[in-house]
């Protein structure tokens, strides 16, 4: 069976939503997972979180801006790739690397690439698939080198020990590093999200099926007139996530002054975007999924969400963040802006439907059913729910109506209904059907199971001929 998860990020596979309003998750902070260092500022840190199975820990690989006591007299403030771990991935330490990682010149005991041929880095790719399992992590390095800006790509098995790739370059100019990178099975190809070109504020994608050869970038998502005033898009990792591609999207709110360094002040909060093939993006509700928090603690200026780990239970979202504004570098290091955060969410809790008051209800457009089994993500503790199935003309199947079916009261991550004479969705399965559900008091995150919403030529051929429905198209 290949489960997929009905979310609800707009009506695609909806054809009725009654009393139902879609709302944004909220993520919860995680206070014992974050993560300063005394002499480092990771208001940019960027951090990518991944399972080690070598060493059996998690660990967390970002970038921190050194403090002037490390910086020769005269000198320029620079950044530090860097790696922290955990056992649970909340509770970071420090590892000492001087013999393990031997590097010239090196600076922090936890310092994984030396700071020649060093600028900054984006959110390292985890790349499951990789034939090779010492190029299993890739970094995204920018450096300014005397002839103007590359892109080198760095490899590694475990994100301490990092190899150059030799004429290997992850972009065309070479930019600020706000990039992430992504498996696309659809399109067969690694995509990475990153901007057009130094300066351009916008998010392009492009992709790659050698790491050698890639495509020209196009630009997929770009601020708009429901934008605050001059807002600029300031990156957007991107993550798979069920069989769609979820997007962090930092909005830069900008100051209205303009000078010589344009837009250095203002704030950066997150967005949710997402993708049903993982090239054409578009944004759910337009306030913040990340919003900046309360002045003084973290995030109060700018979050950057760059990291997404799902667990048996929760979703867990990695950010770096500043208490003050945009480019806090102009200010003191030593001050101590940076942190960077821990948040959970929910699995599937990206949004959600929730009557605003009494009873709502939807009905799928037709699906086929090519399992034995209907999941259902419901958080309805002083609520009900309940389930009917019917055929693609809307009529409901004998013994699977709503008075068939065993009303859910709780709180589920996969609810399986059950209706009356202990029937299940598997004694339907090779037919196509739609799905009502009725929700009282409660919140609905998902339906999950071998479920492919029809085309509407599928539909027509198999009503007329009994031929095995399509997929609807969903690129």
């Amino acid at each position: 069976m290949v489960e997929r998860a009905l979310l609800f990020f707009d009506d695609q596979y909806l054809d009725r939503r009654d009393n139902l309003d879609r709302r944004l998750g909220q993520p919860v902070p995680v206070p014992e997972g974050s993560w300063r260092d005394p002499d480092l500022d990771p208001s940019w840190g960027y951090p990518s979180v991944f399972f080690d199975g070598e060493s059996g820990r998690w660990r967390c690989l970002y970038q921190a801006q050194l403090t002037r006591s490390f910086v020769p007299e005269g000198g320029r403030l620079r950044h530090l790739a860097l790696a922290v771990e955990s056992e649970d991935g909340v509770h970071w330490r420090a590892p000492d690397l001087t013999e393990a990682v031997p590097m010239a010149g090196r600076v922090r005991p936890h310092q994984v690439l030396p700071l020649a041929g060093f600028g900054e880095w984006g959110p390292c790719f985890h790349d499951a698939r990789a034939d090779d399992p010492a190029e299993r992590l890739k970094a995204f390095v920018s450096f300014r080198d005397p002839d103007g800006t590359s892109a080198p790509l760095y490899v590694s098995a475990d994100g301490l020990s990092w190899r150059l790739l030799p004429g290997r370059s992850w972009h065309p100019t070479g930019i600020d590093p706000a990039v992430s990178g992504f498996w696309n099975p659809g399109r067969g190809s690694y995509v990475i999200a990153a901007r057009p070109s130094w300066g351009d504020r916008r998010i392009a994608v492009y992709e790659t099926r050698d790491w050698r050869t890639f495509s020209a970038p196009e630009v997929a998502m770009r601020p708009d007139g429901e934008d605050t005033p001059a807002a600029q898009v300031y990156g957007m990792p991107v993550f798979p996530y069920a069989h769609l591609f979820i997007g962090f999207l930092w909005i830069y709110h900008t100051t209205p002054v303009v000078g010589g360094s344009k837009f250095i002040g203002g704030k950066v909060d997150c967005q949710l975007a997402y993708s049903y093939n993982g090239w054409h993006f578009q944004r759910c509700e337009r306030v913040p999924i990340l919003p900046n928090s309360a002045p003084g603690e973290p995030g109060y200026g700018c979050i950057y969400p760059s990291s997404l780990v799902v667990t048996d239970d929760a979703i867990r979202i990695y950010s770096s963040s500043s208490e003050g504004e945009h480019a806090q570098r102009l200010s003191e290091p030593e001050l101590g802006e940076g942190c960077l955060l821990l948040h959970e969410l929910r699995l599937d809790g990206f949004v959600y439907l929730e009557p605003p008051g009494g009873p709502g209800s939807l009905t799928t457009r037709p699906l086929h059913l090519r399992g034995d089994r209907l999941a259902i993500n419901v958080q309805a503790p002083q609520g009900r729910l309940r389930v009917q199935v019917t055929g693609p003309d809307s009529r409901p199947l004998d013994g699977y109506t709503y008075d068939d079916c065993a009303a859910f009261t709780g709180d589920a991550h996969a609810w399986e209904p059950v209706w009356s004479g202990g029937r299940t969705i598997g004694a339907l399965t090779g037919q196509v059907i739609r799905l009502d559900v009725e929700l009282f008091n409660g919140r609905l995150y998902a339906l999950r199971g071998d479920l492919h919403p029809t085309s509407p030529a599928g539909l027509r051929a198999w009503t007329e001929t009994g031929t095995s429905p399509d997929t609807l198209q969903e690129a």
